[in-house]
């Protein structure tokens, strides 16, 4: 099992561009970046996937990029109802792979809870998730299929 993942912090000279880019001298506290963070995780640091069976932190935001040179098999746990309401999950694929997340029947779409979202082999491919009473809505994916 691999598992490796690269936080890029955001600066305002080297990038990427991003809130926490501007922690120096601005006009967020650390606490009210964080709280724009948990509600849109895309305002906050880039975590660049390269490992092949990726576990995602369902109980904090995070802005992944996957960059595997293979297939990446990600899992996301539940995230914890009343507690994580509001947690954003950010996932897009910057690669040619098709990768997957498995849950256990955690994705509300729409439909009747899915279990796994199957990325195409398409750089863009991904998709948003927010998290609400235990399981994780999908407010947008991208050719990502989900069942």
């Amino acid at each position: 099992m691999t598992q490796i993942a690269t936080v890029v912090k955001p600066s305002i000279i080297t990038g990427p561009r991003g809130l926490g880019a501007r922690n120096v001298g601005g006009a967020f506290s650390q606490d009210a970046q964080q709280d724009i963070i948990d509600c849109d995780s895309l305002c906050g640091p880039i975590t660049q996937l390269t490992g092949t069976t990726d576990v995602l932190d369902p109980h904090n935001s995070g802005n992944y990029i996957v960059k595997a040179g293979a297939i990446d098999a990600m899992t996301l746990a539940a995230p914890t109802a009343g507690v994580d309401d509001g947690v954003t999950i950010n996932v897009w694929s910057d690669t040619l792979f098709v990768h997957t997340i498995t849950t256990v029947a955690l994705f509300a779409n729409g439909a009747a809870l899915a279990n796994v979202a199957t990325f195409k082999a398409f750089k863009g491919s991904g998709l948003t998730l927010r998290a609400f009473n235990g399981v994780w809505h999908v407010l947008r994916s991208n050719v990502t299929s989900i069942a």
